[in-house]
């Protein structure tokens, strides 16, 4: 007989389940994409900016947010966010050698080529490599590049076929030593190791092409919105950060096709933008005449800004600039896809599959039927 009393006794416990998916690992991995990204790219934005106000920085903010929320998943398909406190120590112990081995390299090159007699031996080197990292392959292309006397030429099958201008830098670069040191850089901790062969293998066609884009990709549409931003008192504007934005968007389509971008930069959208664009210009320009003003007469704003003519000006220029960029990068994109397709857009991404929520991770279209 159980002799406590209904008021003693312990109720089991109960989680509150409803809330378990917001505490996944998969959400605070991408909690930590976009505070990563956004620190970056506000560190970039300062660095461009060169304004430290509270309108110039407020803007940045702005600008920054919208940019990680699309595209924070760029930077970290090959490497978690959350290994980023192992991998950045590694990379500044890295960079220095690598400087010195570019001198070292330099100076032998100069040797080379002054010397009386020709020791030229112009060959090509196959490399197989151990790494099994996207990033850390990439890095090792461009390392070899940037590293006078050789040239990374292909990457096929987990093999760089690299360009060498004599014997001996190809006996420096086949020691292993650069690599041993990258692999070092960017050794997948235990969670990461599925991840890097999943994105390895599903990235081998243009490797180098496609993990170039996504890390740049990010900082080009901040400089475009840059350009915007400051364009109402230096050199920049609407235009010119709505094409850089365009830019962007084209060269996602060159490296991983139009399907995949027109899936996530959709006719829809493009429309949207556009309309939206023409709506600033010819609402701020109807708005001056409402105020008793010319067209785009901007010092009628400070009637309701009262912030002074001076700065009514600048910004009503500044919201013109924002419509003309929404409305230029619309166009141009939206000519650049006309253009591409013939006139004739693709089907629905539907059969289109994006894998485990990463941006633009390869899709299921063989290779014979995609859009080049």
């Amino acid at each position: 007989m159980n002799n406590e009393s209904p008021k003693t006794q312990t109720k089991p416990f109960t989680p509150l389940t409803s809330y378990q998916t917001v505490f996944s690992q998969k959400r605070l991995e991408q909690v930590r994409h976009f505070l990563l990204s956004f620190i970056l790219l506000f560190l970039f934005w300062l660095l461009l900016s060169g304004h430290y106000d509270i309108f110039h920085i407020s803007i940045g903010v702005f600008c920054c947010l919208l940019v990680s929320y699309t595209s924070s998943d760029f930077l970290f398909v090959h490497v978690g966010a959350g290994d980023s406190h192992l991998i950045i120590p590694r990379l500044l112990t890295y960079i220095p050698w690598h400087l010195y081995q570019i001198i070292v390299s330099n100076i032998y090159l100069a040797k080379l080529v002054f010397s009386p007699i020709s020791r030229l031996n112009p060959h090509f080197v196959p490399y197989k490599t151990k790494l099994t990292n996207g990033l850390a392959l990439v890095t090792f292309a461009n390392s070899i590049t940037l590293t006078p006397g050789t040239i990374t030429i292909d990457l096929n099958d987990n093999t760089f076929y690299v360009h060498a201008i004599d014997s001996k830098v190809a006996d420096d670069l086949l020691t292993g030593d650069m690599e041993n040191r990258i692999e070092k850089v960017f050794l997948p901790v235990a969670h990461a190791r599925e991840r890097a062969g999943t994105m390895l293998a599903a990235e081998a066609n243009n490797l180098i092409v496609k993990t170039i884009v996504r890390i740049f990709t990010p900082f080009i549409q901040i400089y475009g919105l840059y350009v915007i931003a400051h364009g109402h008192y230096s050199p920049g504007g609407g235009f010119q950060g709505g094409v850089i934005l365009a830019a962007s968007i084209v060269l996602l389509s060159l490296a991983f096709g139009l399907r995949r971008t027109m899936s996530k930069v959709t006719e829809k959208l493009t429309t949207m933008l556009c309309s939206s664009g023409v709506f600033i210009y010819g609402g701020l320009g109807l708005l001056c005449l409402l105020l008793g003003g010319n067209f785009l007469d901007y010092e009628k704003l400070d009637i309701f800004l009262k912030v002074g003519p001076p700065q009514a000006r600048s910004l009503g220029i500044l919201g013109i600039e924002i419509g003309i960029g929404m409305a230029v990068m619309a166009c141009m994109t939206s000519i650049f896809f006309d253009i591409a397709t013939a006139g004739e857009l693709p089907d629905e991404p539907s059969e289109m599959v994006i894998k485990s929520g990463d941006a633009l991770v390869e899709d299921t279209i063989p290779e014979d039927t995609k859009d080049e």
